[in-house]
């Protein structure tokens, strides 16, 4: 690989995460070029004189690379980190009460927390990942509790991916949805962590550095309680069997139904993308989070004469 090539694949990974005020460690820029066959040392070191020639867009500092102007971000990514050490305290409390849930099966961070880049304002964002054929009975006593017992917040509780054990592939596939999988940590059952990880080697395409269990991308720090649950066995006693499939059904009907209703002014194709409706999956996201970012990386992109992002 040329040195040109490599200074355009370092600016693209520091462009993506210059959305989120967030510099990188020299060993992030490396898990996280979009293509590599060179050492990590070769990388280091090309990373060191790319921001020492005149002109260059980017900057090295403590450890952490950028793009000018932005020095402050060091300071910010370090705040970010003390405020998240706090959140996965509220995370793994949280977890205990999610674990024990009918036909939950793991639960992951996702979102800013798994990067550790939480601020004040930031959600506690958990996938879930239930038995098959009882998402939707997971999802509905989950929701029912989070609406009556917690006054609907998502500080804590923002619980917007479902998936089942038997469908860990994720359906879209870009530098978004790589990204969060990249990141992605357990804080119950980290075994099903991995084997949703290797559902989803895509991500190599988009990360060819990565690899399988990366301490720093895939632990949230701690060690995982993967205990099961009692209390949980009891509960799905009372929803096995023909009452839990119906429940199952029912409850998938009047979510997508709701979805419907609430955003008909919404095209259908971007509807059934920010809320996934399906026997397998559920999804919530009202802000298309993952298109709004995808349309500022391009921007980014553009500014520097880079290619366009195209999925």
């Amino acid at each position: 690989m040329n040195s040109e090539l490599i200074k355009n694949n370092v600016l693209k990974t520091l462009l993506y995460y210059d959305i989120f005020s967030h510099p990188l460690k020299d060993e992030e820029v490396f898990t996280l070029l979009p293509q590599n066959s060179v050492p990590r040392e070769k990388i280091f070191e090309a990373i060191e004189k790319f921001s020492c020639e005149n002109d260059s867009p980017i900057s090295y500092h403590e450890g952490y690379v950028y793009v000018k102007p932005n020095k402050h971000f060091i300071e910010l990514r370090k705040e970010k980190e003390e405020i998240s050490r706090k959140m996965w305290k509220a995370a793994r409390i949280v977890t205990l009460l999610i674990k024990r849930f009918p036909y939950v099966r793991a639960v992951l961070v996702t979102g800013s927390l798994s990067k550790n880049s939480s601020n004040k304002k930031s959600d506690l964002d958990f996938m879930i990942i239930t038995k098959k054929e009882r998402l939707w009975v997971s999802r509905m006593l989950l929701m029912a509790f989070k609406k009556l017992f917690l006054f609907n917040s998502y500080k804590y509780f923002c619980i917007n991916y479902f998936i089942t054990e038997d469908n860990l592939e994720i359906e879209d596939k870009n530098i978004f949805t790589a990204t969060e999988i990249v990141y992605i940590k357990p804080t119950f059952n980290s075994e099903l962590m991995t084997d949703f990880i290797k559902a989803n080697l895509w991500i190599k395409d988009y990360f060819p550095n990565y690899k399988i269990g990366d301490k720093h991308f895939n632990s949230p720090g701690f060690e995982v309680n993967n205990r099961k649950s009692y209390l949980q066995r009891f509960i799905e006693l009372f929803f096995n069997g023909k009452l839990g499939d119906k429940l199952n059904e029912h409850f998938m009907k009047i979510t997508g139904n709701h979805w419907i209703k609430k955003y008909k002014e919404l095209d259908e194709n971007e509807r059934k993308q920010m809320f996934k409706t399906s026997p397998k999956t559920s999804t919530t996201h009202p802000r298309n989070m993952q298109k709004e970012i995808l349309s500022m990386y391009n921007e980014r992109l553009k500014k520097f004469n880079l290619a366009e992002y195209n999925g």
